[in-house]
């Protein structure tokens, strides 16, 4: 699937009518219902309608992406429309507002989580360009923007695998690295974890921030305080705080598999491996920047 068998001109709007983002999105999932693309037009407007933060993508002064789960549309669907002057929307509760010409309205079933987390990230890079901003906002006519080649030259796989976001070659550290050094280069790096692996390469560990603070507690209890150790005490390694029960994942593993498990095991980072030997990484943060944009 590409993004222009998504960006059709009976669902797009120029230019909107609305000066503000609630108003823009009504008038949105007005056209989607039109359209006869929502099942439970009612259900869908009360979702839009709750405003919450996390539906929302603002993207600079280029675009606000509204994007919605709801079982009230059978497949996925967008609605675009363009704005002939900036619409604002207040930052919390600070004076500073955002303001963008170009409104964006994703909605899709729960079953097709991926290929709505591949689409709403499509659009978010693909907006994050002014050149595309610029001829988005050039075209008078919803059949022109429709036509806009850019559209056609994306393509949306209904299947992110974690490949698909991993971070390659990855920073690691050996098990017999003294603990400090590895302290300090998460710390340099600004990294939360790191993956601990042998001479071959092999995923044997990790060594995280929860680690850190348990050995660094432990050792303040047993100096009874902020003493440092005497001159006999041993050099502690990485190895002697790691953790040995690493969940780890192949790069082929579906992304919305991979997300579920790492929630169900409050786990923010896993080693992506190969035959054992590691290859990637993959955070939490990764997978919401990365789809994002950012």
């Amino acid at each position: 699937m590409r993004l222009s068998d998504l960006i059709v001109a009976e669902r797009i709007v120029v230019p909107l009518q609305a000066d503000d983002l609630p108003g823009a999105a009504r008038e949105l999932l007005a056209r989607l219902v039109a359209s006869g693309a929502v099942s439970q037009p009612e259900r869908l407007r009360e979702r839009v309608e709750e405003e919450r933060p996390e539906d929302l993508v603002g993207m600079g002064n280029k675009a606000f992406l509204l994007h919605y789960r709801s079982d009230a549309v059978r497949e996925l669907v967008v609605a675009l429309g363009t704005a002939p002057s900036p619409i604002e929307r207040e930052l919390g509760e600070s004076e500073e507002t955002q303001s963008a010409r170009i409104i964006l309205l994703v909605a899709a079933p729960p079953r097709q989580a991926s290929l709505y987390l591949a689409t709403v990230g499509a659009f978010a890079r693909l907006l994050s360009k002014p050149q595309v901003v610029d001829a988005v906002l050039a075209q008078p006519t919803a059949d022109g923007l429709a036509a806009l080649p850019m559209f056609a030259e994306i393509e949306v796989r209904d299947q992110l695998a974690v490949r698909d976001l991993m971070t390659s070659r990855p920073r690691s550290v050996s098990p017999d690295t003294p603990l400090r050094d590895a302290a300090l280069d998460m710390v340099r790096a600004g990294v939360a974890g790191l993956p601990v692996v042998d001479a071959d390469g092999r995923v044997i560990g990790m060594l995280g921030q929860r680690e850190l603070l348990q050995h660094m507690l432990s050792s303040y209890l047993q100096r009874g305080g902020p003493t440092p150790p005497g001159p006999d005490a041993r050099v502690r390694t990485v190895r002697d705080v790691m953790t040995r029960q690493v969940l780890c994942v192949s790069p082929e593993q579906p992304l919305a598999e991979v997300a579920s498990m790492m929630t169900n095991k409050d786990v923010d980072r896993v080693p992506v491996v190969r035959e054992g030997r590691l290859v990637g990484f993959l955070t939490r943060g990764d997978i919401v920047r990365k789809l994002i944009g950012s």
